[in-house]
């Protein structure tokens, strides 16, 4: 019998074997489970090591004939690099290029095997080659003596047809085996195709809580970058109108990066939630594609991919396809009751919408600079459909914030809130329960001086929309003007569990907390806020106020040594320098840094309050005291913490601080009528 030569090739990195003939990773000789496609984007990252790929690039090479989406391909990664840690190597192989792709960075050895040389090699061992397999000892039959030397297998390449020998055969008998096998087959099918099914279905059943990520445009030239967030926002407001599946609120995702989009897994289980909803928008010569993708966070696999095509005019039709049927595989029932009242909150005119969702991403920033932007495409939208409550709502919120805060560079405080009044109004006529029209006149409400009927609001808004975490951290600073911090931390914790991505909340948990001395739960907090914003510098001191209330001092140091110079929080950086320094017993150097202050002082003096911490823990009461008396501060803040901050517990029995105290609330109540 002649025998033809089949080559064996193998790829080694770390403690781990390709066989790219058998399609397989091996471990020791055993093997590992990888799908088929995970195979193959190791296999690609590995022909091209070293090198960045494009994630475009990679999609083309490993699915040619399909379209999918970049989801898949970062979910296939994070299998391979699981499968690849949970064997043992914790060696990062594959390294993420941010907003561009991947690269395969470990060194590999290739080599290959034909069946001749094997031979020899197993027939040291006492191993023989034979027609019908391998044979130990020269007998034929089983494999038994086969060790793991041998997890070189070959599958022997026969003769040609003409080259055999055929002994003659009854018919009958491979019938029935084919017979048999064939069957088994079917069944096996069948098993697998219905407890897949049965388990997509268990693990749908399981979801109790989504984030619905800013869609992604691709393809065409007529971008509209801002269109995704929009349309993630009309879903989400679209699913939330039911009790049995929490949503994301759109503040939420609006500033998830790209770098964070690259592991949905990780980005899932950070958000806290049970799945990711994400897709894709295809715009093409008046026509879009949205492709979008439900994938579970616990299970790490996709739950529900569909595409919905419609002409762009018609986007609209599209949104409440894709919310029904996601409501619909998720045994959901969407509502259209008057607390909800979609198609009065939303709006069919394409032009409108795309000034909303640009209005929309510049509120969810809301800056000083941002504000006039939100407020000059909430005007257009609602220029173009009159009848766009959302608009109006999200339009007097913007005046609001002008008002209130007093930003007189943009327009009068008072015009502002006049105009919030107006369209906080109009958008109730058109929907008499939207959460966001109250939260707007709530904020009206407080530039008003009435307390009592913005908390109302607030409530009213709450109750509405549960999830407004907007309302939920107003409500909460609120609170604590009416000394109740209690309530005001337990108003804020709900703001953070409505938006567990939002810095800005996570920071107002933490500096709440910690008035409190809760001091484990606000440093928690305040370091979730600088990991999803590390720009925050008010944030970093913040950090190290948590770190010296605790004891750690040379941590609070290091924080306060980073901040900046020329920054507007340099100035507090370094009087709270001095500060910790004088709890470590080293006074001489904080009065050096305070002298060192006065002397390079312009017209702004440093804030009396925290100078006055100083004093206070140098154990001069009366320098302490004094500052307090000329402490020019009037914020509900500095109240706060003259009720609150432990920094001042030494001051607290002597005879002039019940009268600070109450002249600090006073100055606030004061600064507070002034805006109006």
């Amino acid at each position: 019998m002649i025998k033809s030569v089949t080559k064996f090739h193998y790829v080694d990195f770390g403690i781990f074997r390709l066989d790219l003939t058998n399609r397989e990773l091996l471990k020791d000789g055993e093997h590992i489970a990888l799908t088929q496609k995970s195979f193959e984007i190791l296999d690609f990252l590995i022909q091209h090591r070293g090198r960045m790929l494009k994630k475009e690039e990679i999609l083309d090479a490993v699915w040619a004939e399909n379209y999918v989406e970049e989801a898949n391909l970062a979910q296939h990664i994070y299998m391979v690099r699981k499968v690849l840690k949970d064997n043992g190597d914790d060696f990062t192989y594959i390294e993420t290029i941010p907003k561009y792709g991947y690269r395969f960075v470990g060194e590999i050895t290739e080599s290959t095997v034909d069946s001749s040389d094997l031979q020899k090699k197993l027939s040291t061992n006492g191993i023989h080659l034979h027609s019908n397999g391998f044979d130990t000892n020269g007998s034929n039959g089983s494999s038994n003596g086969f060790h793991k030397e041998s997890s070189e297998v070959l599958t022997e390449v026969n003769t040609t047809p003409s080259e055999r020998i055929r002994p003659k055969r009854s018919l009958l008998f491979p019938n029935i085996i084919f017979a048999i096998i064939f069957s088994i087959i079917i069944f096996t099918f069948i098993f697998f195709a219905y407890f897949t099914v049965s388990d997509k279905q268990t693990n749908l059943s399981n979801i109790k809580s989504i984030s619905v990520l800013p869609f992604k445009q691709i393809g065409g030239a007529n971008k509209d970058e801002k269109l995704g967030l929009g349309l993630a926002d009309t879903l989400i407001s679209h699913l939330s109108n039911q009790d049995q599946i929490s949503i994301l609120p759109t503040t939420t995702i609006a500033n998830i990066s790209e770098n964070d989009k690259e592991n949905l897994i990780e980005l899932g289980e950070k958000l806290n939630v049970d799945a990711i909803l994400t897709g894709t928008i295809q715009r093409e010569n008046g026509f879009v594609r949205i492709n979008v993708q439900l994938i579970s966070v616990r299970d790490k696999v996709s739950l529900w991919t569909d595409k919905f095509d419609a002409e762009f005019s018609d986007i609209f039709s599209l949104q409440d396809k894709v919310s029904e049927q996601l409501a619909q595989k998720l045994s959901i029932k969407l509502n259209d009751s008057p607390q909800f009242s979609w198609n009065n909150q939303y709006t069919k005119n394409i032009e409108a919408f795309q000034q909303f969702t640009l209005g929309l991403s510049y509120w969810n920033n809301r800056t000083n600079e941002n504000l006039p932007k939100a407020i000059e495409h909430f005007e257009k939208a609602i220029a173009k459909d009159d009848k766009f409550a959302a608009a109006y709502a999200h339009l007097a919120d913007s005046y609001s914030l002008v008002g209130y805060y007093h930003l007189e560079n943009i327009m009068p405080p008072k015009d502002a809130c006049e105009q919030a009044k107006i369209m906080a109004n109009k958008a109730l006529e058109l929907n008499p329960n939207l959460s966001e029209a109250y939260t707007a006149l709530a904020m009206v409400s407080l530039y008003e001086d009435k307390p009592d009927d913005a908390i109302n609001l607030y409530r009213k808004a709450i109750n509405i929309k549960p999830d407004n975490a907007t309302a939920h951290l107003r409500l909460a600073w609120l609170l604590t003007t009416k000394d109740n911090l209690d309530e005001a931390i337990n108003e804020m914790r709900l703001a953070q569990k409505a938006e567990p991505q939002s810095s800005i909340i996570n920071t107002n948990l933490a500096r709440l907390l910690s008035l409190n001395r809760q001091t484990d739960e606000a440093l928690n907090y305040c370091k979730k806020a600088i990991e999803i914003d590390p720009s925050q510098l008010i944030t970093k001191v913040i950090l190290a106020e948590i770190y010296e209330q605790k004891g750690l001092f040379d941590k609070s140091i290091k924080e306060l040594k980073s901040v900046p110079e020329n920054t507007p929080e340099e100035k507090t950086a370094k009087i709270l320098l001095s500060r910790v320094y004088a709890k470590k017993g080293e006074k001489t150097e904080a009065r050096k840094i305070l002298k060192d202050l006065a002397k390079s002082e312009d017209s702004e003096e440093s804030p009396s309050y925290e100078v006055a911490t100083v004093y206070a823990h140098l154990g001069e009461k009366d320098e302490a005291v004094n500052k307090l008396k000329k402490a020019k501060e009037d914020s509900w803040l500095y109240f706060l913490h003259l009720k609150y901050d432990y920094n001042i517990d030494s001051l607290r029995d002597t005879p002039e601080y019940p009268k600070i105290l109450s002249q600090s609330k006073d100055k606030a109540i004061k600064a507070n009528d002034k805006k109006s």
